[in-house]
């Protein structure tokens, strides 16, 4: 892994939280913002879509430890979309 992408990682700066506003979310904005402060899920685009989920875990639990890793998955044809969440 990069040394790059590891500092990135492990940086404590953030981009601004009122990016991320889910529109669809209802309850308050102060709640919201709360739990993305407390939110460790990070989006990983741009992968090529013969990325696997092991290929994502081998690489990102260099990091730490891994909860879960969602896929992004086509919906009729159940192929990998090009992004994931890693939590």
């Amino acid at each position: 892994m990069s040394g790059g992408l590891l500092k990135a990682l492990r940086s404590n700066s953030y981009v601004k939280l009122s990016q991320y506003w889910d529109q669809h979310f209802w309850r308050d904005n102060e709640e919201q913002e709360n739990l993305l402060k407390k939110s460790c899920t990070l989006y990983v685009g741009n992968l090529s879509f013969y990325t696997t989920e092991e290929q994502i875990y081998e690489l990102f639990s260099k990091s730490g430890d891994i909860k879960k890793i969602i896929m992004g998955l086509d919906k009729m044809k159940k192929t990998a979309y090009g992004f994931c969440f890693v939590e």
